[in-house]
């Protein structure tokens, strides 16, 4: 069931980047977008900061929020190409009754989809303080493209700030949901010693 949430969530953030909609003052060079990004506002806070200057947020419009909203960018693979490399973001959450995280997509050529995690088998909810929260994704060669963000499934309230992107070695685990797919498949099937 897991892995058909996966190819919707995909499918819908490839087809329904949403520019700003009414009433979002969107931080600049971030898109609203999701299944249901009208049940959600989006925006930049001045309160509720992770290192005092300011941050974003997600929050339910009503209690009946349905689907997702996600505050997301797409960008250049360039620098990255061959490279493991772990996205980094700081996030806080108060009274989500969904669940909450960071995402992080590698595309390729006609949009399809390289590697992907948007932390739904670690996801976060209730009310927590501002936390680090990393995906590790291998970008191939062929990539064209990455997207990345934070997504709010439900209702309360999360805000993401500090999000950076480094190259890490071989050594450090990838939290790509296809890969953690294909090293779940059967092994030892004649039960070999």
């Amino acid at each position: 069931m897991k892995n058909y949430y996966v190819a919707i969530f995909i499918s819908i953030l490839t087809i329904t980047s949403v520019s700003i909609l009414a009433g979002d003052a969107l931080p600049k060079d971030w898109v609203k977008a999701g299944s249901d990004p009208s049940d959600y506002k989006m925006g930049v806070d001045e309160n509720v900061t992770f290192d005092g200057s300011k941050s974003a947020f997600i929050e339910a419009d009503s209690a009946k929020s349905k689907g997702f909203g996600t505050l997301m960018q797409n960008s250049s693979v360039e620098d990255y190409l061959g490279e493991r490399v772990r996205l980094t973001i700081y996030i806080k959450t108060q009274d989500v009754s969904g669940w909450t995280g960071g995402w992080f997509r590698i595309d390729g050529g006609k949009k399809k989809t390289l590697a992907f995690d948007n932390m739904n088998n670690r996801p976060i909810t209730k009310s927590t303080e501002w936390a680090k929260y990393t995906m590790v994704l291998d970008v191939p060669n062929n990539a064209t493209k990455m997207a990345y963000g934070v997504l709010l499934n439900g209702n309360g309230k999360v805000w993401f700030d500090n999000l950076s992107f480094e190259v890490v070695d071989e050594n450090t685990p990838v939290t790509d949901l296809y890969a953690i797919k294909l090293q779940n498949k059967p092994k030892n099937l004649s039960v070999e010693f």
